[in-house]
């Protein structure tokens, strides 16, 4: 069964916590064809993470215990990260707060209070990338010393094992698909996001400055108030 173009799936799981706003947006959820689960506390989440994995999760940023950067890094622990989409609510459009979510495995981040069009916009996004990637099956990337294989997942560069967290991934996936092609921020948008307003220009930033980090610098060439390339 389909609506709205999207598959039913695995459950998307809604961690309340401060200022929760998904009670309100748990029903534009159901709307677009996906079940959801509410959930009161982290506690409650991990106990259903064995079971059931979601391709959504939503995190309010102060949770009962800790916060949603806590809950990531224990996905990512969980080696159950790379195969699922989260996103942080925080309360404060902070940068260093949303840097911090980014960089621990976060795929977006949104400042409460979220308007419901907005949303409706940006979870059409997040599973349409999603299905995309679960779909995808594309050849192996190999330049030089950089081979990247999209079926499997995985990164090598001089023959050692890069972990990259999901975004990051398809950020450099779709650079090496046509190097030295400059890929403008709008396009990443789109293509990542699946919404060329999708992010904010400084969450595709900072996770360019992760992937130089994790690969090299002389991988991506950055082409200033345009995007960026590969050039490997």
């Amino acid at each position: 069964m389909k609506k709205n173009g999207i598959p039913l799936r695995a459950p998307v799981f809604m961690v309340k916590g401060r200022h929760s706003q998904f009670d309100r947006l748990q029903p534009t959820v159901e709307k677009a064809g996906l079940k959801s689960v509410l959930l009161d506390n982290s506690e409650a989440f991990f106990k259903l993470i064995a079971d059931h994995r979601p391709s959504l999760v939503m995190l309010d940023l102060t949770l009962d215990k800790g916060d949603a950067i806590d809950v990531i890094r224990e996905l990512d622990q969980l080696d159950v990260l790379e195969r699922m989409t989260v996103v942080v609510f925080g309360e404060r459009d902070e940068h260093y707060v949303e840097i911090a979510a980014l960089n621990a495995g976060a795929d977006d981040y949104l400042v409460k209070p979220v308007n419901k069009r907005v949303f409706a916009g940006r979870l059409t996004s997040w599973m349409r990338r999603q299905l995309l990637i679960e779909a995808s099956g594309e050849a192996p990337c190999t330049v030089g010393t950089f081979n990247l294989d999209r079926e499997s997942y995985s990164l090598r560069v001089s023959d050692k094992a890069v972990s990259l967290q999901r975004k990051e991934f398809e950020i450099i996936s779709l650079l090496a698909s046509k190097p030295r092609k400059v890929f403008s921020r709008k396009e990443i948008k789109e293509t990542v996001w699946g919404d060329p307003e999708g992010a904010r220009n400084r969450t595709i930033d900072v996770h360019i400055t992760n992937l130089r980090a994790k690969i090299g610098s002389d991988f991506i060439r950055t082409y200033k108030g345009v995007g960026y390339s590969f050039d490997g």
